[in-house]
């Protein structure tokens, strides 16, 4: 596994993958910054958890994966090597991705909630401190790490494209309507956004997680939740792994 990693990191280099992974977390805090200053903290994370955090890892996956499809195979076929390792090789590749737009966002959220409070004085409704955004970025990476073999499972059996829309779509909707219903567990794509509620104090559809607030109740902010789902999260990651691992060995040889 340990040479076919950086194989993937000089294959990508100068891909869409590693522009994405700076860009996309930039755009979310920027556009956060000027729609909704006073709720943007908040609305920064909101925003990406949701929808720009599965895109981004969607399109990285779809690229890494693509990189040999797109060629049959034949670039790793004729040599010499562990077909189980190379997938391995794209999902650490894909790891390292997702951990790198994650850092952007929380230093950028960091330094322009700074910017805001102090140079422009603005005072925001709800201001996470900054050891709770970063367990809640820590947590992020965790409760995310299925969506990487997940995608990269998918974009071999589907297609590049539908993968992207079929997990943007599908997390959006677990996000926004099941993420909060008590068989949360059971659906990898709402446990970041249900635990989100508990850390960073913020409802699916943006809003406070208070009393009065629509679809607020006081069994979402159990901190017992926190533990469970990160387990959860790494469980279908390690199944999603070890399926889209096979698929790759079987698919590759075909």
């Amino acid at each position: 596994m340990g040479k076919y990693y950086p194989a993937e990191r000089l294959k990508n280099r100068h891909t869409s993958a590693e522009k994405l992974i700076l860009l996309m977390p930039m755009i979310v805090v920027c556009l956060a910054a000027c729609l909704t200053s006073s709720y943007f903290t908040i609305d920064a994370y909101n925003w990406w958890y949701i929808v720009l955090f599965p895109g981004m890892n969607a399109i990285v996956c779809g690229t890494v994966g693509n990189s040999d499809k797109k060629m049959k195979n034949q670039t790793i076929l004729t040599l010499p090597a562990d077909m189980g390792a190379v997938w391995d090789g794209k999902v650490l590749y894909g790891i390292r991705c997702m951990g790198i737009s994650l850092a952007v966002l929380l230093s950028v959220t960091l330094m322009i909630s700074t910017i805001l409070k102090q140079v422009w004085q603005i005072v925001f409704h709800i201001d996470p401190a900054v050891g709770e955004q970063v367990f809640a970025v820590v947590v992020l990476f965790m409760t995310s790490l299925w969506q990487i073999p997940f995608c990269m499972l998918l974009m071999q059996v589907i297609g590049r494209f539908p993968m992207i829309l079929l997990h943007v779509g599908s997390i959006f909707l677990i996000s926004v309507t099941m993420s909060l219903k008590p068989y949360f567990m059971l659906l990898p794509g709402g446990i970041a956004t249900r635990l989100m509620c508990i850390i960073l104090k913020i409802l699916p559809n943006g809003l406070i997680a208070k009393p009065g607030s629509v679809s607020f109740t006081p069994e979402l902010m159990d901190w017992k939740g926190v533990p469970v789902g990160i387990l959860v999260s790494l469980v279908w990651f390690a199944v999603f792994w070890i399926v889209g691992r096979k698929q790759f060995e079987r698919q590759v040889q075909l």
